[in-house]
């Protein structure tokens, strides 16, 4: 993922997000991603509304839990990821419910994904964070925006020395998170009757 023409974007790292600017720009970035494809399909009446509770909830989990989110200025590019302790019991399953109750006909669907990555964790990392989402509008390419997802990774294995869990939602990201020196672990997650993700890791 070459930056060399790009303008430097140095990566706002906050706990205090816009949660409402954070959550439009991964709704627009990942509509039409496979694995949210899968699980609040294109076909469902009023999907905007369930995307964006979706993003919200999951979002607003992580920075309850300790996590980040780091943007652009103008938040055309964003990364989301945890803290380094997992939620307790009791969190997950509230967040799982929200999700259940606010997606509508998609709720089962949502929360079964979310139970399948969770499922998945591997347990025996180094210190790392979980990084959900990273997103980039299409409109910001060539903005500096990417460069500002590589500075925030760059932020949290140096000046934070944490490795990076994350699911790749498709071979096309899979092959980006590589080229960013991530590694693919173990085989992927094959949802039912549906696309994979790939775990990936990135030490620090």
């Amino acid at each position: 993922m070459s930056t060399t023409s790009t303008p430097s974007v140095t990566p706002v790292v906050t706990a205090t997000p816009d949660l409402a600017a954070v959550v439009d720009t991964l709704t627009s970035s990942f509509a039409a991603d496979p694995i949210i494809e899968w699980a609040i399909p294109s076909s469902t009446p009023d999907r905007r509304r369930y995307l964006d509770a979706f993003f919200e909830i999951t979002t607003r989990a992580l920075l309850d839990g300790g996590g980040h989110v780091a943007a652009t200025p103008t938040y055309d590019g964003v990364v989301v990821w945890s803290g380094t302790e997992p939620a307790t019991d009791a969190e997950n399953s509230r967040m799982l419910a929200d999700l259940e109750d606010r997606c509508g006909p998609c709720g089962p669907q949502v929360r079964l994904l979310m139970e399948i990555l969770d499922a998945h964790h591997p347990t025996d990392l180094p210190p790392h964070v979980h990084c959900l989402y990273a997103a980039v509008r299409a409109e910001a390419r060539g903005s500096g925006a990417r460069e500002m997802v590589i500075g925030a990774f760059r932020e949290l294995r140096i000046a934070r020395g944490l490795g990076v869990y994350a699911e790749a939602s498709s071979e096309r990201s899979l092959k980006l998170w590589k080229r960013l020196g991530s590694e693919q672990l173990g085989e992927p997650i094959v949802l039912p009757a549906g696309p994979s993700l790939y775990p990936i890791f990135r030490s620090a």
